[in-house]
């Protein structure tokens, strides 16, 4: 009896690992500095509007346990490791960026294109990212 329940389990946690594997994806979203007041976000008083069209995209590629976004207008992209979400496809996970300062990015459940919000170790700023329809 023991092992049986031994193997269902050791079965059930192979299975889990499999489900928190990403499965590839690809879309753009734009990026939206959450609203508030920060003087070190967009310069205090910020509503949530981006104040150039098109500077806010962002392609989000997901390939196995990688995920990485670039701005659509060339300036900056980040790559980083999906191996530490939940089964779900919730948690957070840590980058760094090209001058070695971590960031993070927080999933809620689920898989593929979905909204994820990204804060770093520097700021107190946050920015959602949405994929775009």
């Amino acid at each position: 009896m023991r092992l049986g329940l031994f193997l269902a389990t050791l079965i059930g946690l192979a299975g889990a690992s499999h489900i928190s594997s990403a499965a590839d994806a690809s879309w753009v979203a734009a990026s939206t500095l959450e609203p508030g007041t920060s003087p070190y976000c967009a310069g205090g008083q910020f509503t949530g509007q981006q104040v150039s069209l098109g500077q806010n995209e962002w392609q989000v590629d997901i390939k196995g346990n990688t995920l990485t976004f670039t701005s659509r207008a060339g300036y900056r992209s980040l790559t980083l490791d999906l191996k530490a979400l939940q089964p779900d496809g919730s948690g957070k996970v840590v980058g760094k960026d090209d001058k070695n300062r971590e960031f993070y990015l927080t999933f809620d459940p689920g898989s593929g294109a979905r909204p994820f919000l990204v804060t770093n170790s520097i700021t107190p700023c946050r920015t959602v990212f949405t994929p775009k329809t």
